[in-house]
């Protein structure tokens, strides 16, 4: 009953981490670090420091702190830097202890091993925090669909570069084991060969007691490294097996990409030939444009010439009537006096002769 009426809680702790990794990460930025990679171990300074100056005006982004997966990679990042330099250390110490030597070698073998056994750790971080970022699963408030696939994309991104590099620099330890072993092998096996055919012994009793006494413990301290050898090159081949499947997707997405730029080149093509025919019709135009133009003024002109004349025709003046002084009957002797006058009267004011047309 009562566990029934308990009040809901919800924990802000994961909340302030984050506002306080975001303020040491940009501590880290503005001083130079003391340690080369990231641990979970910080000082007493950094759980005591506040988040905000006491004099300082900093605005603080509540909404959107950092995704966790950025410090996964970081971490990555520093693990594989640190094992790029162990893995240079040790190619020196095994190219030092292939030498012929009469010396005890013992310290050199432990630091091998010792080199080897945290190679082969750092390896084994790098491909847990890989494999975490992949399960990396966005939360926003409020739910942001678009925002969070675009998140996860990224953070999907991320893990197979992260894997690529995880992936290439194991091989490359695997190959330099595998060298290191086959001359360890080679190096016994020519040994026992010398031994059984050396001839500074006198009897074969004595050189037989050197082969199968003296040597016993030589090579079961080679034998031992060799297995631990093969051991970490086991390990290294499931490590190896593992980051596959994030490589062959990464090579896949790249396939894709090249389609898509294939496919955008031959789009290119296509669009520049657009591009021709589109400038060569828009040259043309003004050359249409100026044939259209003056095909349209000789067809005026053509209009212009058929209705003209039939304007002017419509336009000519009647001929002048006969004069009425003609019309009126009038007697003979009346009629001579009138044609006498008319006469005159001509004679002394010509009219103007009237042209016929057409």
């Amino acid at each position: 009953m009562s566990s029934s009426l308990s009040p809901t809680t919800r924990s802000r702790t994961s909340l302030f981490l984050s506002f306080r990794e975001s303020r040491a990460r940009s501590t880290r930025f503005a001083r130079p670090r003391a340690r080369p990679r990231y641990t979970d171990l910080d000082d007493a300074d950094d759980e005591h420091e506040g988040l905000i100056g006491a004099g300082a005006h900093v605005a603080v982004d509540v909404n959107e702190p950092p995704p966790p997966w950025v410090d996964l990679s970081d971490q990555v990042e520093d693990l594989l830097e640190d094992a790029k330099s162990k893995i240079a250390s040790l190619e020196k110490l095994h190219s030092k202890h292939i030498l012929p030597g009469f010396s005890d070698r013992s310290h050199e073998e432990r630091e091998i091993e010792a080199l080897t056994t945290n190679i082969t750790k750092d390896f084994r971080r790098c491909h847990f925090l890989v494999q975490k970022i992949g399960s990396y699963q966005p939360h926003s408030f409020p739910p942001d669909p678009q925002s969070s696939k675009h998140q996860l994309h990224t953070a999907k991104n991320v893990q197979r570069g992260l894997a690529a590099k995880l992936q290439d620099l194991s091989a490359t330890f695997r190959k330099k084991q595998r060298v290191y072993m086959e001359k360890l092998q080679g190096q016994a096996t020519k040994n026992q060969d010398l031994l059984v055919a050396s001839g500074a012994t006198h009897t074969r009793n004595q050189s037989m007691s050197l082969v199968h006494a003296d040597p016993s413990v030589e090579l079961r301290a080679r034998d031992r490294e060799l297995t631990e050898i093969a051991n970490s090159i086991a390990t290294l081949a499931e490590l190896f097996k593992d980051l596959s499947a994030l490589v062959i997707d990464q090579g896949t997405l790249l396939d894709s990409v090249e389609y898509n730029v294939e496919q955008t080149a031959v789009h290119l093509e296509g669009a520049v030939e657009e591009l021709k025919v589109a400038t060569k019709y828009q040259k043309n135009t003004g050359r249409r444009k100026c044939i259209f133009l003056l095909l349209l003024i000789i067809f005026g002109l053509i209009v212009v010439l058929i209705f003209k004349p039939k304007r002017h025709r419509s336009s000519t003046p009647p001929p002048p009537s006969s004069s009425p002084i003609a019309s009126i009957s009038l007697p003979p002797q009346a009629r001579s006096e009138t044609d006498a006058a008319a006469s005159r009267v001509r004679l002394q004011h010509p009219w103007p002769r009237q042209r016929a047309f057409g």
